[in-house]
């Protein structure tokens, strides 16, 4: 890009960008302290960069009122704005500071489905496309694909909105598992009245409590009669249900995409092969402004997932 070309992109005065960062800090947090923590400067440095930006802009932006402050609607008319900047120019400079000739593949990808499901996998697409340099964001946050922050988002969800691109690769059914441990001798499927025999284990979804099927849901879910149920062991991280249930610590309510390879080597098994799909699943997301052409590195991660899905359904029961 030739220097004519920075020019016509930025357009109209601008004053201090610590300043301007400064007041987007002290706006996101709601307190000169917590921002001055962030910035690595004292509360005091960050008080005289605001005011000195409200005297360069001539407004008030923040009112202050002892130890609690206000954001004027001055201020608040250009935050979003300014809070998206700040997150393209951390972008930025990361990709300035970590170039190095190659083309880098950024994915980003929930915790539990990384863990569960793509780690492991990781390496055959290495094998398969070995000019490709991947960059792992595993957070619970939802990549914003737009700003450039993410090539490929793989997420739970029941629709993608916007101007995406998404192939829906996993459709989501929740099933009981338990290791074999748990019921030697026993011929499957148990009849679903004894689950009230057994020790469950419970998944407190935090992020989407809303979409969490209970014991007792599912079990109505399924057709099954009204028991009483024991409480059991409750865990906030989903992979360590997973491994509880492995452990033969109790049954576990689990997605069937998570588990395939643990069905299939036995050290899971469905006791009631009972299930209940809730329209929910797991979609790979990419901006519809990619490499362009299908041979972009989106498109080949994308496609390498669909073909990885494939092969899992093939182990699932039929329907």
């Amino acid at each position: 890009m030739n220097s004519e070309k920075l020019k016509s992109g930025v357009s109209g005065w601008l004053p201090s960008l610590k300043s301007i960062r400064a007041l987007e800090t002290v706006a996101r947090h709601g307190s000169f302290q917590l921002a001055a923590e962030e910035l690595g400067v004292s509360p005091a440095a960050v008080h005289q960069l605001v005011r000195g930006l409200e005297d360069v802009i001539g407004q008030d932006l923040v009112i202050r009122e002892g130890r609690n402050i206000a954001i004027t609607q001055a201020a608040e008319a250009g935050l979003a704005e300014l809070h998206i900047a700040f997150q393209n120019l951390s972008v930025g400079m990361r990709k300035i500071r970590e170039y190095d000739g190659r083309r880098q593949l950024r994915i980003s990808v929930d915790p539990s489905f990384a863990q569960a499901w793509l780690v492991g996998r990781l390496g055959r697409f290495q094998a398969r496309n070995p000019d490709i340099d991947i960059l792992l964001d595993s957070t619970t946050r939802f990549a914003d694909m737009a700003h450039g922050h993410a090539d490929v988002a793989l997420r739970y969800t029941n629709e993608v909105r916007g101007d995406l691109k998404s192939v829906r690769f996993f459709e989501d059914e929740t099933i009981a598992v338990c290791s074999p441990s748990l019921i030697p001798g026993r011929q499957r499927p148990l009849d679903i009245a004894l689950l009230a025999e057994f020790p469950l284990l419970h998944f407190d979804w935090t992020q989407s409590p809303q979409i969490q099927v209970s014991w007792q849901r599912w079990l109505q879910l399924v057709g099954g009669p009204a028991l009483t149920l024991g409480s059991g062991v409750r865990f906030n991280d989903y992979n360590a249900v997973v491994q509880a249930a492995i452990a033969g610590q109790g049954i576990a309510l689990v997605g069937r995409p998570l588990v395939t390879e643990a069905l299939a080597s036995g050290i899971l098994v469905e006791p009631f092969e009972r299930s209940y799909r809730n329209g929910y699943g797991y979609f790979a997301v990419s901006s519809p402004e990619g490499d362009g052409g299908d041979d972009s590195y989106a498109e080949q991660f994308v496609s390498w997932v669909v073909d990885e899905s494939q092969t899992d359904k093939l182990k699932w029961p039929n329907p």
